[in-house]
C-alpha cells in the first residue's frame, strides 16, 4: 500500500477564500460531504498532495487553525478541527488518562458531592450561564446535541412516571 496517498484540499467560495479543508485519497475531493455544499470542480483545489496520513492531519489542522471554523469566528465551515479528534468511538491516549488520574489523586467526593451533580442548578447558576452564552454563535451541532439530551432526559422521566 501506499504511505504516500494522502492530499489535502479545499472548497473556494466564488471571491477565491476558502470555506471547507478536508484531507482525503482517491475521489475524496469530489463526494459529496454530509453538511459542507460541493463547489463546481474548478473551486476543488488539493493544496499538497502525495502526502503520509500523519503529515495529511497535520496540515489539515495546521490550515482549519490558520483559517479558524465559522463557530470559533474564522471563515471555515469545518466543524471539527479534525475528525480524530473527535470522532465517535474516540479515546484519550493512555498519557492523557495517566495525567487526568494524577489530577484527581487526592480528591474526596463525598456521597454529598456525587448527589450534586445530578441536582438542577440554582436560579443564579443557570443566570451565570445564561449570560456566558450571550453572543455565542449558532452552532446547529451544538444545538442539536442539546436537543438530543433533553428529549432523552425528558423520554427517562416520562417512563418512570408511567412505571415502564
Amino acid at each position: 500500500m501506499d504511505e504516500n496517498r494522502f492530499y489535502v484540499y479545499q472548497y473556494l467560495t466564488e471571491d477565491g477564500l476558502p470555506y471547507y479543508i478536508g484531507k482525503g485519497t482517491n475521489d475524496r475531493i469530489h463526494v459529496k460531504h454530509k453538511n459542507i455544499e460541493l463547489p463546481p470542480r474548478d473551486r476543488r483545489v488539493i493544496i499538497e498532495n502525495n502526502l503520509t496520513n500523519e503529515d495529511a492531519k497535520k496540515l489539515e489542522k495546521e490550515l482549519i487553525t490558520k483559517y479558524g471554523r465559522k463557530i470559533d469566528g474564522g471563515i471555515l465551515e469545518n466543524i471539527k478541527i479534525n475528525q480524530w479528534a473527535c470522532h465517535a468511538g474516540w479515546k484519550h491516549p493512555p498519557e492523557a488518562i495517566e495525567k487526568i488520574r494524577q489530577g484527581n489523586l487526592g480528591k474526596i467526593r463525598t456521597e454529598e458531592h456525587k448527589k450534586n451533580y445530578s441536582k438542577p442548578k440554582t436560579v443564579e447558576h443557570a443566570e451565570k450561564i445564561r449570560q456566558a452564552n450571550l453572543g455565542r454563535p449558532y452552532d446547529p451541532a451544538r444545538a442539536a446535541k442539546i436537543s438530543a439530551t433533553l428529549k432523552a432526559r425528558n423520554k427517562a422521566i416520562r417512563e418512570s412516571l408511567n412505571g415502564n
